[in-house]
């Protein structure tokens, strides 16, 4: 009885370890998710192809009153005009795989090189990405917004 007692607590441990937490994260869990996504994403980019950058954090209300703020993050960089933006928006398929439940959809803005680029999660992340040289600076802009959040 006793072994059967140690078990059945050893199991529930472990599914309680699997279970997701249901509490929203905290402003500051949310902002260091999105981060670690744009650390990938900027990681996917060629040795040597960012020159400069910049970020900036943000809180906003969330829309559903009560229910905390949400944080948004904004990730500029500032890239090599040489930087292949086609060859690399297929290499973001590689880096979010839809085998781990990733979306990556890809479209041209006005002209080929100038791509607008959504990334969305099986856990509701959404990433946009502008990929252009528009402005005579060629630059990858990453954006996203988290989950409303509790308070900290």
């Amino acid at each position: 009885m006793a072994i059967g007692v140690g078990v059945l607590v050893a199991v529930v441990w472990i599914a309680t370890l699997l279970i997701a937490n249901p509490q929203p994260p905290t402003k500051e869990e949310a902002a260091a998710k999105i981060e670690e996504h744009f650390d990938r994403i900027e990681g996917s980019l060629s040795a040597g192809s960012i020159l400069d950058r910049s970020e900036e954090i943000a809180e906003e209300a969330c829309p559903l009153e009560g229910l905390g703020d949400q944080t948004r993050v904004q990730r500029v960089l500032y890239v090599a005009p040489d930087l292949d933006r086609i060859a690399w928006a297929t290499t973001l398929r590689e880096v979010f795989t839809e085998a781990d439940g990733w979306a990556v959809r890809v479209k041209t803005l006005d002209s080929r090189e100038n791509l607008g680029i959504r990334i969305a999660g099986r856990d509701l992340t959404v990433i946009s990405i502008t990929a252009t040289d528009a402005s005579g600076d060629a630059r990858v802009t990453l954006l996203s917004t988290s989950e409303c959040s509790r308070t900290s």
